[in-house]
């Protein structure tokens, strides 16, 4: 190949060296990023001056681009409907007009889908002279770190997920009738869910939507998933990336959680496009 592929100095995440997708966009390339992409569970790709069927091409050697799930008019790239815009400048338009802090407490995106997408993908556009780091954790690593009897107790829970829990640190923006219907499904989790591919346990929870355990009360349940965030939290499975302008970041949901800082000035623009990969 005529890119590398160099583990971060971290409990997850590598960088692919030398990738140029008017070169590299090839079955083989495909093979040799999912491997990698697997085993690292947050990939980046540095200096990137794509275009959006650029982004979208390099996201298909992944998976299947799909569709965002919340359309509206600030959020779309013309003729792209698998991309989004995310920046700081989009205001809660059905809630309280505020800016909308995406992302700022941990998460993995849109877990309250049945089928919620394997990887999201983000290109940075424009970025804050400082501040603005996204962590990521190593939700494999901090199952395989939990004791034998924890490890058991999480394959027997299955978890209830909403678009946005009552317990959760944040609220979601709030979304119109329409929206409501479409984007705000439910779904079911094994607190120890299998990865698709490989099978590997992984600890899955969300704390902006994970509402309940079944077959507990609300207060056992969320004694349960407090503890578990917290061991996945620690330092031993995280990395954080500091972005530059031009990084491609990858991360495999079913495997991770992530959060942006909100440290960064608030008149500067933080602008991305992200857009959702299914399975291959």
């Amino acid at each position: 190949m005529a890119f590398s592929i160099k583990p971060f100095d971290a409990a997850l995440g590598a960088e692919v060296i030398g990738f140029d997708i008017n070169r590299d966009a090839t079955p083989e390339a495909s093979a040799e990023l999912l491997t990698a992409w697997l085993e690292h569970v947050v990939l980046c790709f540095r200096d990137q001056a794509l275009e959006p069927a650029d982004f979208v091409k390099l996201a298909g050697l992944f998976g299947k681009p799909r569709p965002q799930p919340l359309q509206r008019p600030e959020y779309t790239v013309d003729g792209f409907p698998q991309l989004r815009v995310l920046s700081n400048r989009h205001l809660d338009t059905h809630g309280d007009g505020k800016q909308i802090k995406t992302g700022g407490t941990w998460h993995s995106d849109h877990s309250h889908q049945q089928d919620a997408p394997r990887g999201t993908m983000l290109h940075a556009l424009q970025l804050p002279s400082h501040g603005g780091n996204t962590s990521f954790t190593s939700q494999h690593a901090a199952y395989k770190g939990l004791s034998a009897e924890k490890q058991e107790l999480a394959k027997r829970l299955r978890v209830h997920h909403i678009y946005n829990s009552p317990f959760a640190p944040r609220k979601m923006q709030a979304l119109s009738a329409a929206e409501q219907k479409h984007a705000a499904p439910d779904a079911w989790h094994p607190l120890a869910r299998p990865h698709p591919v490989d099978g590997r346990l992984s600890i899955f929870l969300n704390p902006i939507r994970t509402i309940s355990i079944e077959g507990m009360t609300d207060e056992a349940a969320q004694e349960v998933l407090g503890e578990m965030l917290e061991h996945s939290t620690q330092p031993q499975y995280r990395y954080t990336h500091q972005w530059r302008k031009g990084d491609v970041l990858i991360w495999d949901n079913p495997q991770a959680l992530h959060m942006v800082d909100h440290d960064y000035p608030p008149d500067e623009l933080r602008l991305m496009h992200r857009t959702l990969v299914q399975y291959a």
